[in-house]
Formats: C-alpha cells, sequence, structure tokens
C-alpha cells in the first residue's frame, strides 16, 4: 500500500477517541512511514499509557498540545517528552502525507 520511503504515499491517522475500537482500528490501518495525531478525546488515551508503544515501529506518534492542555494532560505529556504540535503545525502535517483517516 505505502511505497518504501515514498512520503507522498503515506498516512496521517487521526484518532479522535479515547475508546478502544478507534486505536484498534488505527493500529491495523498503520504501515511504517504513517503517522498517528491523537487529538481531541484521544488524548485522553495518555493516562492509559502511551497509545504509540503498540503501534508499529516507524509510524510518528504526534499529540495535540491544545488537547492535551484542556484536558489537563500538559504535565504527563512533558514527563513522558511526547512529541506534540500546536494548531497552527497541523497543516505542514497534512501536506506530508498524502492520506487521512479520521478513527472515531
Amino acid at each position: 500500500m505505502n511505497g518504501q520511503g515514498d512520503a507522498t504515499a503515506t498516512t496521517l491517522h487521526l484518532v479522535l477517541s479515547a475508546g478502544p475500537r478507534a486505536l484498534e482500528a488505527c493500529r491495523a490501518r498503520c504501515e511504517p512511514g504513517d503517522a498517528v495525531l491523537f487529538l481531541d478525546d484521544g488524548v485522553n488515551r495518555l493516562p492509559d499509557g502511551v497509545p504509540g508503544e503498540a503501534l508499529p515501529d516507524g509510524v510518528a506518534v504526534l499529540f495535540s498540545w491544545p488537547d492535551l492542555e484542556a484536558r489537563g494532560l500538559g504535565e504527563a505529556a512533558r514527563r513522558l517528552r511526547l512529541e506534540t504540535l500546536q494548531d497552527h503545525d497541523f497543516p505542514a502535517l497534512l501536506e506530508r502525507h498524502r492520506h487521512c483517516l479520521s478513527w472515531k
């Protein structure tokens, strides 16, 4: 499905829900080179452990900083040294991936 090393063939996965089905569906479709962005209620997966640990190797794991802060998870994200992004970073992230899938 994804071309080896071809960033234009990668997928950005948006995990919008804290429910286990969203992450399981996302995990089933992730491939190396893809990125997973936890945002909206998806950031609430953080207290259960770092969600990206269950994803395949080579998948970038990102968190929406405004959504973490809004849910009181900013300090936990800092302690875990999670990669976060601001809302204004989102367009550039979208440009780096050919496909975008949302998981609820």
